[in-house]
């Protein structure tokens, strides 16, 4: 697993932190290490990054990954 960030746009209150914790718990072998407003932590394989990005996307957000920041 890998760590990655997701800089996320159209986040403005709770609600959307938690549409975007469901969108990605929905995601199998997706670990949430933080989500706040602009932005989500997850570890994850990169098979998964992508499924993870659309699952927010899906929830309406736009949705922009930073990279990998090391290996989990």
């Amino acid at each position: 697993m890998k760590s990655y960030t997701l800089k996320i746009e159209g986040m403005s209150c709770g609600h959307c932190i938690k549409a975007v914790m469901t969108a990605l718990q929905s995601v199998p072998d997706v670990m949430v290490a933080e989500v706040a407003l602009g932005h989500a932590r997850i570890n994850c394989s990169p098979a998964r990054l992508g499924q993870a990005a659309r699952a927010i996307h899906d929830r309406g957000f736009d949705v922009e990954t930073k990279g990998h920041q090391g290996a989990a």
